[in-house]
């Protein structure tokens, strides 16, 4: 099932005559095919509605239905008015025609302004796609709601529904650099033809193909990666949320004609966690930073395995054993760091102050330092150091290991340098696809893709001089000496 092209020719199509709404666009798009919710935040007058009445020309079927809500609202205007023939029966139902429980794509102003009474039926028709009428407990058609408000929830009773839109985007009216085309501005919307429009049956395919899909393992590493960044900065994530952004993931990939769904799909993953807009930037910092790259080769990462083997080196070559001679003596170091068989040296003697000390023959009992020498108008030629007796120190040499021990330190690093060689691979495959990938993206900006590049571009250099490290370390492993 190739959707691939009808999905770019749909993005396209949303997106005609709009402004600096590519992002919100994609996910708007991506939140009907994955049967997720998106909420809008910002001012009025900035295409919130606008972009929620195009995502229903999309769809091949279904209603369209939309409200802005104030603190008085009432259930009816969302729900449907009672039905007096069912009253008179003594039987509690609405007249859902034309209103939310019918239609499939919803546009909710101001959604944060729903009282109790229209909360809790929101909530099971947002999230198990049902609705109480009456005694009975019906299948919506939902597809997917597009929500717009001016401020976040203010209570706890808001946080549930808070949490029912999986997709967040805050939208800021037109830069100063497009107000002259917004001026300008005079091409209207055209909805698609009938044959790019997605059916009901083509958005439960697409899925189920999804749900197929497996998630890289380097897709698997960047999520727990991202959840201990969460973590440091107190951004609480449910569960359920985890387990839908994964969904989201799987469809994004499935759209793109992808086997798996890989690192590129986590462009996504900033608009999903945020609970505070201020919480974005940190959000998409982070993700430029992993957005191409393997979290478990991260060039700090690698760094520390590195410096880890290094210091097994120094442990490994530290000279622990007593040097002997080709006689078995015992040796030691005289002043020059030369080996010698005699414990016992002179050297000369130094006052507190680090000063070298000399006497005159004639006066054996008095010492000098070489300035009170030239103060009292001597010659320093015509006087000898003062020597004291020492201990030399034990001449150490490295401690011979056996070769079975030096086997397992070769064949870890072998392994380690195999993982990394193969890890620059993938990293010089990943450049050569970038440049045709990112043409041929859904999802990806173009300011993401180029982060990307200079990502696989730091990475593979940082990379390459730690594996230069690595195969220094073995040459030196290679020649520690070895047991007979």
């Amino acid at each position: 099932m190739d959707v691939k092209p009808r999905i770019a020719a749909l993005i396209a199509q949303l997106q005609q005559g709009l402004l600096e709404r590519d992002t919100p666009a994609r996910l708007a798009l991506l939140a009907a095919l994955s049967g997720e919710h998106l909420l809008l935040l910002g001012p009025p007058g900035t295409a919130k509605s606008e972009l929620s009445r195009r995502l229903h020309t999309l769809l091949a079927d279904g209603a369209y239905f939309e409200r802005l809500l104030t603190r008085f609202s009432v259930p009816e205007e969302l729900f449907g008015p009672l039905s007096i023939k069912a009253l008179e029966q003594d039987r509690y139902l609405r007249q859902t025609r034309g209103y939310l429980p019918e239609a499939s794509i919803a546009f909710i102003d101001e959604i944060f302004k729903a009282n109790s009474a229209i909360l809790n039926s929101l909530l099971t028709l947002l999230n198990e796609r049902q609705f109480d009428n009456g005694s009975e407990r019906l299948e919506v058609p939902l597809v997917s709601v597009i929500a717009a408000s001016n401020e976040l929830p203010e209570g706890a009773e808001l946080n549930a529904l808070y949490d029912r839109f999986l997709l967040r985007y805050r939208v800021a009216p037109v830069s100063d650099q497009a107000f002259t085309a917004l001026l300008t501005l005079n091409q209207g919307y055209q909805a698609p033809p009938s044959e790019l429009r997605l059916s009901g049956c083509e958005l439960a395919a697409i899925r189920t193909l999804a749900e197929r899909l497996p998630l890289a393992p380097a897709l698997v590493r960047l999520l727990t990666s991202l959840r201990a960044f969460l973590a440091e900065q107190e951004m609480t994530v449910s569960d359920r949320r985890w387990r839908k952004v994964v969904k989201l993931l799987r469809v994004s990939a499935c759209c793109n004609g992808e086997t798996e769904a890989g690192l590129f799909d986590a462009w996504l993953l900033p608009h999903c966690l945020w609970q505070q807009p201020e919480q974005y930037p940190r959000l998409e910092a982070w993700l430029q930073e992993h957005i191409a790259a393997d979290p478990g080769f991260s060039p700090q990462l690698v760094a520390e395995l590195v410096g880890s083997w290094q210091q097994r080196l120094a442990q490994d070559a530290d000279p622990v054993l007593p040097a002997l001679n080709e006689q078995g003596y015992q040796l030691y170091l005289d002043e020059a760091g030369q080996p010698v068989t005699e414990r016992e040296g002179f050297r000369t003697r130094h006052n507190a102050a680090g000063e070298a000390l000399y006497r005159q023959p004639r006066l054996p009992d008095t010492s000098f330092t070489e300035q009170e020498i030239r103060n009292l108008g001597g010659n320093p030629d015509q006087y000898v150091p003062v020597l004291e007796p020492y201990q030399r120190p034990t001449a150490l040499r490295p401690r011979a290991w056996p070769a079975a021990h030096l086997a397992a330190r070769l064949s870890q690093l072998d392994e380690r340098i195999g993982e990394l060689g193969q890890y620059l691979d993938w990293l010089t495959q990943q450049q050569r696809e970038l440049e045709p990938r990112l043409r041929q993206h859904l999802w990806l900006s173009p300011a993401l893709g180029a982060q990307a590049r200079r990502q696989l571009e730091q990475q593979q250099q940082a990379l390459g001089r730690q594996r230069e490290r690595l195969l220094v370390l073995r040459r030196d492993f290679a020649a520690l000496p070895v047991e007979a």
